[in-house]
């Protein structure tokens, strides 16, 4: 229980930082909503936060499972942990509800990382689920071709 509430005060510490360390983001367009990847440490670039975004309360849970980061230059290839994450009861100023996944210690350096995984979104009697990918480049404004995910709908 303490390890749990250590995890999400440092989640929430990393939030209220990110923006002042000039935060990468990635932002995909998902089924009711969006998915938000960011790196909130430029310097040390040693966690990972995955936010879905959405103006409805419809998604009641969000898992992430099969996550890789491959390294642009070495072609290393990095695995996290599945996780998942109810949506919480906070919205922020531009009225979205937000789901928040926290990886620490993933230590991506100074290298140019693809991120990739599967998204799934739980509603009341149904669920979502597709695969998404992303480059996390902090110096380059220009999204990559085949930055996307795939979910065979519109929103």
């Amino acid at each position: 229980m303490f390890r749990h509430k250590l995890a999400n005060l440092l989640v929430i510490a990393g939030l209220l930082l990110a923006p002042a360390v000039h935060a990468d983001a990635e932002v995909i367009r998902v089924y009711k909503g969006e998915l938000r990847i960011i790196v909130p440490d430029q310097h040390t670039r040693d966690s990972l936060l995955i936010r879905y975004r959405s103006k409805t309360r419809e998604v009641v849970r969000i898992a992430i499972n099969r996550l890789t980061l491959i390294n642009a230059r070495t072609k290393k290839v990095i695995k996290l942990r599945d996780q998942s994450a109810s949506l919480s009861n906070r919205y922020d100023r531009e009225g979205f509800w937000n789901t928040d996944v926290y990886y620490s210690d993933v230590g991506l350096g100074d290298d140019d990382y693809r991120i990739q995984g599967r998204l799934t979104l739980y509603l009341l009697g149904s669920q979502r689920t597709g695969d998404f990918s992303a480059y996390l480049k902090p110096d380059v404004d220009i999204k990559p071709y085949d930055s996307s995910i795939d979910w065979g709908l519109g929103n």
